[in-house]
């Protein structure tokens, strides 16, 4: 698990999602190997990737069609981008400014599930 946050908050520390997938393993995998966590523990039914303060959490079971994404705040996104692309990741929404005051990307992991990168823009 990595450091407490520097904001000190008051009661809840982080929240992670659990998502369920069909191959956890490989699902571990992507999230290391592609985006770049880090895959500290897990098995073919449970695994945790972590990535400084955000985890995720996968399960086995049904791939997960909810359509849901995962949004991930990041320091700098065009630095995470970049690594991402040299490692392969497929953008389904290229890195941008939007009217919305983000700057983000998001690729879709192995079971369909969103993941979006994005900072505020200054």
């Amino acid at each position: 698990m990595p450091s407490r946050p520097t904001s000190s908050p008051k009661q809840f520390i982080q929240g992670a999602p659990v998502l369920h997938v069909e191959d956890v393993q490989a699902t571990a995998e992507y999230y290391h190997k592609v985006l770049g966590f880090t895959w500290d523990f897990g098995d073919e039914n449970y695994s945790v990737v972590w990535r400084d303060n955000s985890a995720i959490h996968f399960t086995k079971g049904d791939r997960n069609s909810s359509g849901v994404d995962l949004f991930q705040w990041v320091e700098d996104v065009d630095v995470v981008y970049k690594e991402m692309t040299e490692k392969g990741a497929s953008m389904v929404v290229e890195i941008g400014d939007r009217e919305y005051g983000i700057r983000d990307f998001k690729v879709i992991d192995p079971n369909g599930v969103g993941v979006i990168f994005g900072e505020d823009i200054a």
